[in-house]
């Protein structure tokens, strides 16, 4: 017990560490994922980039790719719009400059150390880099950043006071980033219901059920407020995302006569309702990614075409060393 008049600095609680495995069971993926969705282009830019699998795929890659790279770059110059050498080989560095100077501040982020009451350096001590590392620190990472921009970022921070009407300064005249107009964004993107993000639906358990795309991965929760709280990926492909519906049928128990349904049984008739009226969307998104990979797939065999075909005709940079025998024995 303290000593009457010093004060005592309150820890928050600490949440266990998660076991999962796999960076499509933490809630990191999906934050990072949603917030790509919501605040950047780059799902329509970025090549290979269609569904969160394919953010969870570069996450588990030990080798630069393109993915993670553009999603680096975009997040550092929403922070830092100035921001130089941010090709693949600096980028590391580029990263670790940042995150160093938003750690000089008091501001704890997921990298604060108690003991040393200070943000520590999530680069100090490796020697590999951003994408050789494992994907859990990859994936804290992405996540800090996230973090900071929602922050420190002027045009983020501008397109969520637009959404939530929020005017600062009302009797200034608005000027650079919080303009009108000046974000390429459609204003019907800007809403809450865009921005927000929302369980999909319940089960009788009261287990939450999060659909952040049309793909067919869908990811539960259980109660937030308790330290068992579990997240998982229950769905990737239509065969499980089918699978899902049929639990979730199977577990609603028959309706006696007379009798009415609870408001849990509700509630999950809702989700089972929802889920099944997405089937059609999710049948035609997979046919539009399955388009744009065969379309990426063809590219790729005609520029490995091209470069086979440029390497059989390039010319000898070097004159060849060789004699004709017939005209040497002749000269003899």
């Amino acid at each position: 017990m303290a000593a009457p008049g010093v004060r005592t600095e309150r820890k928050g609680h600490v949440c266990p560490p998660s076991t999962a495995t796999h960076p499509m069971d933490r809630w990191e993926s999906l934050f990072v994922y949603a917030f790509i969705l919501k605040f950047t282009n780059l799902k329509g830019k970025i090549q290979g980039f269609e569904t969160p699998m394919d953010l969870e795929e570069a996450l588990m890659s030990r080798e630069p790719n393109d993915i993670l790279t553009k999603i680096l770059i975009r997040f550092i110059l929403n922070l830092k719009p100035q921001t130089r050498n941010l090709n693949t080989d600096q980028i590391s560095t580029t990263v670790s400059g940042v995150l160093a100077e938003y750690f000089k501040t008091n501001e704890r982020t997921i990298f604060w150390d108690d003991n040393l009451k200070a943000n520590v350096d999530p680069f100090e001590g490796m020697d590999c880099g951003f994408f050789a590392a494992d994907w859990d620190l990859k994936l804290k990472i992405l996540r800090q950043l996230v973090e900071l921009q929602l922050t420190h970022s002027l045009e983020i921070k501008a397109t969520i006071d637009r959404a939530w009407g929020v005017v600062h300064n009302k009797h200034k005249k608005e000027k650079g980033v919080g303009a009108a107009g000046s974000s390429a964004t459609a204003s019907s993107e800007l809403d809450r219901q865009f921005l927000g993000f929302q369980p999909y639906g319940y089960d009788a358990k009261r287990a939450r059920y999060w659909v952040v795309d049309n793909s067919p991965r869908i990811y539960t929760t259980t109660n937030p407020w308790r330290l068992s709280s579990s997240f998982k990926a229950i769905s990737t492909t239509r065969e499980e995302y089918a699978a899902v519906i049929e639990n979730l049928k199977s577990t609603i128990p028959p309706l006696k006569k007379g009798q009415r349904r609870s408001k849990s049984d509700v509630l999950q008739l809702s989700l089972i309702e929802d889920l099944e009226n997405r089937v059609e969307t999710i049948d035609q998104e997979l046919a539009r990614v399955a388009k744009v990979r065969k379309k990426l797939e063809q590219t790729r065999i005609l520029m490995a075409q091209a470069e086979l075909r440029q390497t059989r005709t390039r010319r000898q940079a070097q004159k060849p060393d060789y004699v004709y025998y017939n005209q040497e024995s002749e000269a003899s």
